[in-house]
């Protein structure tokens, strides 16, 4: 029997826990409940969820802080985000924090419930596809951890391909320093960010971008960089 997909339920009201559970219960996902951010920190690693359905409005640790530490920690799990504020800069917050998708409370279910299975879909699907990056006259296949400009191999770092993959992965969304150190370096506890900008340094001089330039990783100061070049499906054989 295939296992359950599993949601992690993030809300300081047991009322709400307890009809989100039950009704993607029905639905068939596993659902871990947790009433607070920092319990939801301690649980991610153990747990690994498909997907969090976070709240915002909560003591301790709020959504924002809680999403915030989750990416700085390496969490790439989607995130869905409720809250009782809907308007268009609350909005634009999570988003630009690293949440996937938004609904204000009191959500309707069934709408909840396809708002979830889209972004699982998409996240597996985006787990599964190879990924072959093209900057110009560059292709990267990242699955082979190949680069090559016309016949020529073009050498990049274990770690640039890892950084590679992380922005791929948020590909048009802004990826922080410190979830690059989380996740490439690992070492989110002392950040270092001259390492993640001598790395992205080296990184567009090797993709062909000029000094100045930011034609495919664009940097947002104060939120991260963004990766803005065109994906493309793996080549066929020959």
């Amino acid at each position: 029997m295939r296992p359950s997909t599993k949601i992690l339920v993030v809300d300081d009201e047991p009322a709400v826990r307890l009809v989100l559970t039950r009704f993607l219960g029905a639905a068939g996902f596993a659902v871990v409940e947790c009433k607070d951010g920092v319990e939801a920190i301690e649980q991610v690693p153990r747990e690994k969820p498909a997907l969090i359905v976070l709240d915002v409005e909560m003591p301790r640790m709020d959504g924002w802080k809680t999403l915030k530490e989750l990416r700085q920690r390496g969490c790439r799990a989607p995130v869905l985000m409720l809250t009782n504020v809907d308007n268009i800069p609350a909005r634009v917050r999570g988003l630009e924090a690293g949440a996937d998708d938004y609904l204000s409370k009191p959500c309707d279910l069934i709408e909840l419930l396809a708002r979830i299975k889209a972004l699982v879909r998409r996240s597996q699907m985006s787990l599964h596809a190879p990924r072959r990056l093209r900057f110009g006259d560059l292709v990267v296949e990242l699955d082979r951890k190949v680069a090559t400009r016309g016949k020529e191999v073009v050498s990049l770092t274990r770690t640039e391909y890892a950084v590679l993959d992380l922005l791929a992965e948020h590909h048009g969304k802004p990826v922080s320093r410190e979830m690059m150190l989380g996740v490439v370096w690992r070492s989110a506890e002392s950040p270092n960010f001259h390492t993640v900008e001598t790395c992205l340094w080296r990184l567009r001089k090797k993709l062909g971008e000029r000094a100045g330039e930011s034609r495919w990783l664009r940097n947002l100061p104060g939120i991260g960089h963004v990766l803005e070049c065109e994906i493309e499906p793996p080549a066929g054989p020959e």
